[in-house]
């Protein structure tokens, strides 16, 4: 993902505070600065058995596999967490925008999508044990 209008200070506060939610378990899987407040960061997990961890369903299996890659929730409070640090951040993901509006509404978070198929429908926000 790349933000924009935050500083790094920000982004530590916001990956502190998150991590704590999930028992210290994430962690930078990238962190770049793109210039004077834009960066490049991406989110993990350090243990895939831990809090926070995506995990990845085989519908022809029926098994699930754990990844180091960060869930959907995640994310979707880390985006909070920055948003209420930095109210003027803007969030740019593979798929959506993230930011406040003028009203001070969050526009683009928790939106969910099918990451599976149409014959096996799978969405992001249950690749995870979060609701489990």
């Amino acid at each position: 993902m790349i933000i924009k209008n935050v500083s790094g200070e920000d982004l530590s506060k916001a990956l502190e505070r998150l991590s704590k939610q999930y028992d210290n378990n994430i962690i930078w899987n990238n962190y770049e600065r793109l210039g004077d407040k834009r960066f490049r960061v991406t989110l993990r997990v350090v243990d895939s058995h831990g809090k926070g961890a995506k995990v990845n369903y085989n519908p022809f299996t029926d098994k699930h596999r754990r990844s180091t890659s960060a869930c959907f929730h995640v994310h979707g409070k880390f985006f909070d967490i920055l948003l209420a640090i930095q109210p003027n951040a803007i969030i740019k993901t593979g798929r959506t925008k993230i930011y406040k509006d003028e009203f001070g509404r969050t526009i683009g978070n928790w939106e969910d999508w099918n990451i599976g198929s149409q014959m096996y429908p799978w969405y992001y926000s249950e690749a995870c044990e979060c609701n489990r």
